[in-house]
């Protein structure tokens, strides 16, 4: 019994078994990563930030499908949450109200920054974009529109989201000014349900929040009939200001960091394949 113990002792501690464990070990974990996360761990180097950091925020009020006043989630809000948290940093508080409102907090200094802050508003400090909004033309495929230019625009009948005309340049809003077809609306999910009923002929309106209530209203109105976007207007960025230079220095730096990572078009993979629902347990990655 002792010499059979003895050599037990012996075969595990030699260095051909202790290899042979290593290269499993090694193995099964190669097997479990995946490659995205390797990938990232080969290139991603994190950057030193203070310790026990919280920001508040202030935005408008929800604007679904990136933020939800009455909870936690959204594209724009999973996105934020996962910059932060990959740099040790937390939201102290997130306030929902009016355009005008949310940027006063953020002037008096009630709150540290402002998402989807205006351009060049003074004496604040910006972000690098967290995402980008892309507006565009819809229209039911069925009615054959021709529209490759906004001068396309000028015959037929629009609906643009509230101050539409303000925000997407000169030429746009020149149209806008001629089309007596023309008018703008404050309620984005009435804008997708007048296309779909055949009241207007296009509606003007930004890709994700058109996809979000496309899917809300499938039981409502037939919305698996083809569409035809047409994107005539650039991307618009999406910027976070900030009264404190530093602060905005270390929102941004979270943000590389998240553009870094494979998480940033995890997340937006996630929502496009949900239709840009509220989170139904598909993205634990900002929990």
């Amino acid at each position: 019994m002792k010499f059979c113990l003895i050599l037990l002792l012996i075969t595990l501690s030699s260095p051909f078994v202790q290899a042979k464990t290593k290269v499993k070990n090694e193995v099964l974990l190669s097997e479990n990563t995946h490659p995205l996360v390797e990938q990232h761990a080969a290139h991603f180097q994190p950057l030193p930030f203070p310790e026990h950091i919280q920001i508040s925020f202030s935005t408008s009020n929800s604007i679904a499908p990136y933020f939800f006043e009455d909870k936690p989630q959204g594209v724009q809000y999973e996105l934020l949450v996962a910059a932060l948290n990959l740099s040790g940093i937390a939201i102290q508080e997130l306030v929902h109200a009016p355009n005008l409102r949310a940027q006063r907090l953020l002037n008096t200094k009630k709150v540290d920054c402002m998402i989807n802050t205006p351009d060049n508003v003074e004496g604040m400090f910006y972000t690098q974009s967290l995402i980008e909004y892309q507006n565009s033309v819809f229209s039911l495929t069925k009615n054959h529109l021709k529209i490759n230019e906004i001068q396309d625009l000028k015959t037929i009948s629009i609906l643009g989201f509230q101050n539409a005309r303000q925000y997407l340049g000169d030429e746009f809003k020149a149209i806008a000014t001629e089309n007596a077809n023309y008018s703008e609306i404050s309620n984005q999910k009435s804008q997708v349900v007048m296309l779909f009923n055949g009241y207007v002929e296009s509606i003007v309106l930004e890709r994700r929040i058109f996809e979000y209530y496309r899917y809300q209203l499938r039981h409502k109105l037939n919305t698996a009939l083809a569409v035809t976007e047409v994107a005539l207007f650039a991307p618009a960025e999406r910027k976070i200001a900030c009264h404190n230079q530093q602060t905005a220095a270390i929102v941004d730096q979270a943000i590389t960091v998240l553009k870094q990572s494979y998480q940033y078009q995890e997340i937006l993979s996630l929502a496009e394949q949900h239709n840009y629902q509220p989170n139904q347990q598909f993205n634990q990655l900002t929990r």
